[in-house]
């Protein structure tokens, strides 16, 4: 048996994500992964990039996983000049169990066509004036009115793991 990886930050159990080290990575940290999920996702998962309100969110779904939904506001982005002016952008979905371990880990590399979606769709974002607190409030309105997967109305790209 192979030592597994251990995912650098402490994190509490649920989906975050942020752009770190030039990629997106959206993490969903659970007390355990069983083989079985993790045999399931290997068959094949999603992930849609949606936008409304001028929120952008990551809507991930595979094997027995149920719809994770990921919000993103790059006015909050350490790392937004380069994110806003990056050519290829990468997408990393890590399963972290509760020891920090990697039990799952895959990365794309969008293509020309869907990285300037995503990034037009971010500078329109980096454009728009929140009040304090109004993104995170618009976030909460989301999450109250839709589940996950009704979010895929207002996809502009899906990408398969």
């Amino acid at each position: 048996m192979r030592k597994k990886e251990i995912f650098p930050y402490d994190i509490e159990p649920g989906a975050i994500m942020d752009f770190v080290d030039g990629k997106f990575m959206l993490v969903i940290k659970d007390s355990e992964w069983s083989s079985e999920e993790i045999r399931l996702l290997n068959r094949g998962a999603k992930l849609q990039f949606c936008y409304t309100m001028d929120i952008a969110i990551f809507v991930f779904e595979g094997g027995d996983i149920d719809s994770s939904d990921f919000y993103f506001n790059v006015q909050e982005c350490d790392q937004a000049a380069a994110l806003l002016n990056a050519q290829e952008l990468d997408i990393e979905v890590l399963l972290v169990d509760q020891k920090n371990q990697i039990c799952w880990k895959k990365t794309k590399t969008l293509d020309k066509e869907k990285t300037q979606k995503l990034l037009e769709c971010l500078r329109r974002q980096s454009q728009t004036s929140f009040a304090p607190g109004e993104f995170d409030v618009n976030v909460e309105g989301l999450q109250s009115a839709y589940e996950p997967f009704e979010l895929e109305k207002y996809a502009v790209f899906e990408l398969a793991f």
